[in-house]
């Protein structure tokens, strides 16, 4: 009969399994988040160099920029006669282009952007964009890379599952560093790739636990869970309401660009009568206190719902200020301002922002590049140290014993605890939780075939 766990005992061979065993089960997932998540932080500067046909507006230094509604005009030749325009981003400088959105009936799946020069009315192109942020092919295809390796939506829970354990990871590491014992060896291999592995661990270690909770309140369905609490508990990011009439209810509707390419589909008179009004709407923004650079301006083809423009300013300070009008009166029917966002929503806005490399510019970008990198070589030193006195073949077996051990030498007590908090996990990390099942069931699986081979020996 096995002898039972003391406390501590128990505490030091769950961390063990745990930062060991099941890491190196599970770092190969971390390894691709972090290698394609470093690439993504460098998504700024691919698209400066990618894109800058599109995006830089040459121009003579007393040249005056034409008219919003004149650029539009001018983008209106260039749109399939089934196409509507569904929205405009005037150029955030002197030296950019302004973008027109558009959608076509054929295919309302796809949103395609034409770039404008403000100065001269040339079209300097048309690339399809994505999402209702409009993002550009190379950080979509990165940002698909590093989320689901384009895999589409299962994909995500790779992702989800190394956001899941990089921070017990990272916790159950930072325990381990500081009561770690210096022990003379001769395995010199080993040791260096251990305390190299020690070293960057604690320097990135602020940064892993952000990873892991940014990439957690992103994911799929950790997300799903963490926007459901938000829920209960009031904290949703506030949406506009773009409702106009006496039954206004507040616009959540997240397919709504969905809903209007079908009622373009379905043969819908929509039509810009009057492009002056997105001059009209520019000024609105700024006379309300819409003073970011970028702007998007949404049209509307239903007489019921408002016009919008918001701000895109991601790099801090935020301006994400937003503004519904009436278009026809010109008056602003609902108004929505970041300081007044629940501090939840701007806590997730700040961490989303940081994580994708944008809050604070270049530096945000250097940092993550940074750690990055630092969690790369992290994971390559533990393998280092792994494979120096373990054969890689021996590794999963070794896992399965190790496992085996923990749980004939836990006592119900113990067991319970940890089959209770598992429990609790399910309903806020439910990947996390499935993959110790699946992990389990294999240990299983594998003390059976140990048993079987035991009695036939």
């Amino acid at each position: 009969m096995h002898q039972n766990f003391s406390f501590k005992g128990f505490i030091d061979q769950t961390l063990r399994v745990l930062h060991v065993y099941v890491g190196v089960l599970v770092a190969p997932f971390i390894f691709i988040a972090a290698l394609t998540g470093t690439l993504y932080g460098l998504t700024p500067q691919i698209e400066k160099k990618l894109y800058e046909p599109y995006l830089i507006a040459k121009h003579q230094v007393h040249q005056q920029p034409h008219l919003l509604s004149e650029q539009v005009k001018r983008a209106q030749r260039f749109l399939p006669s089934s196409a509507h325009i569904t929205a405009v981003r005037p150029a955030i400088d002197a030296n950019t282009t302004t973008r027109v959105l558009y959608m076509d009936m054929r295919d309302p799946s796809k949103t395609v952007a034409i770039f404008i020069n403000p100065y001269n009315l040339t079209m300097q192109g048309k690339l399809p964009v994505y999402g209702t942020s409009g993002v550009l092919p190379i950080r979509t295809f990165l940002d698909h890379l590093h989320r689901d390796l384009l895999l589409g939506e299962y994909g995500r829970i790779y992702s989800e599952l190394a956001a899941s354990w990089l921070g017990i990871f990272a916790i159950t590491g930072f325990i381990q560093w500081q009561r770690r014992k210096r022990k003379p060896s001769n395995a010199y291999l080993r040791s260096q790739s251990i305390y190299w592995h020690g070293l960057i661990g604690i320097c990135v270690l602020p940064m892993l636990l952000f990873f892991s909770a940014t990439g957690l309140t992103w994911s799929n369905w950790a997300g799903g869970n963490i926007a459901k609490f938000r829920h209960l508990m009031n904290s949703d990011t506030p949406s506009l309401n773009t409702q106009l009439g006496i039954y206004s209810v507040a616009n959540t509707d997240e397919h709504a660009e969905h809903r209007m390419g079908m009622m373009m589909h379905h043969g819908s008179e929509m039509t810009l009568n009057n492009l002056t009004d997105f001059d009209a709407m520019v000024n609105i923004a700024r006379t309300h206190g819409l003073n970011a650079s970028a702007l998007q301006i949404k049209p509307s083809y239903d007489e019921k719902r408002a016009w919008t423009v918001e701000e895109l300013q991601h790099q801090w300070p935020i301006k994400i200020d937003a503004l519904a009008v009436n278009i026809k009166d010109k008056l602003v029917v609902d108004r929505i301002y970041f300081k007044d966002f629940p501090l939840s929503a701007k806590l997730t806005r700040w961490g989303v922002d940081l994580h994708i490399g944008v809050l604070f510019g270049w530096v945000n970008q250097l940092f993550l590049v940074v750690s990055g990198l630092g969690l790369l070589v992290l994971i390559f030193f533990a393998y280092r140290a792994w494979f120096s006195y373990v054969k890689p073949l021996h590794t999963l077996i070794q896992c399965n014993h190790q496992l085996i051990h923990w749980c004939y030498r836990a006592d119900a007590k113990q067991l319970g605890t940890c089959l209770g908090i598992l429990g609790i996990m399910y309903f806020v990390v439910p990947v996390w939780v499935l993959s110790i099942v699946l992990l389990s069931f294999f240990v299983a699986i594998h003390a059976m075939y140990l048993s079987i081979y035991k009695k036939q020996g």
